[in-house]
């Protein structure tokens, strides 16, 4: 019995998030919000405090990768801004080969590992993964620039919730 291919309008459904990579994380939430009235913004240092534990892949090894974040909604979508602080990361790399610019799409999904496997199929490997700021999520981030300019980031949500980056207080959700 031959099973039947995944339906990527099924997969890549449920679009949550556009990423941003930025040199200054202060310069670029400082401008959005007095220049265009977007925010108000939540910053997070990535990884949170008390969970520098998160184990974090870039390109397959486990890294050690740093990051400030800053999250604001419109409606249904959440745009994210990172900023790169240490170690390798693909966001450090977008910066170094870019500037500053669109890095990812984000979609939830149920799990990671369909979504993995479909892209695997197009020669698309990921390319940074690790846990979520939400205890029980993973995110992966595929090298998909060469295919559509861009990354394509997935997240597993967990149930009871609706995959929204969580507000947290000490490294612990508090939403």
């Amino acid at each position: 019995m031959t099973t039947q291919p995944p339906n990527p309008k099924e997969i890549f459904n449920n679009f949550v998030q556009i990423g941003v990579v930025v040199a200054d994380l202060d310069k670029a939430t400082k401008n959005l919000t007095e220049i265009f009235g977007f925010g108000p913004f939540r910053i997070v240092e990535w990884p949170p405090e008390g969970r520098e534990d998160m184990v974090r892949y870039y390109h397959g090894v486990q890294g050690e990768f740093t990051a400030r974040m800053a999250f604001t909604e419109f409606g249904p979508v959440e745009l994210e801004l990172i900023q790169p602080l240490a170690g390798d990361s693909i966001w450090a790399d977008f910066l170094h080969k870019h500037g500053e610019g669109v890095h990812h799409l984000r979609f939830n999904v149920a799990d990671v590992a369909p979504t993995q496997e479909y892209l695997a199929g197009f020669g698309i490997q990921p390319a940074q993964h690790g846990g979520g700021l939400r205890p029980g999520t993973t995110w992966m981030n595929f090298g998909s620039e060469a295919w559509i300019g861009f990354v394509i980031e997935v997240m597993n949500v967990v149930p009871g919730t609706d995959g929204r980056t969580p507000v947290l207080k000490g490294g612990e959700v508090i939403e």
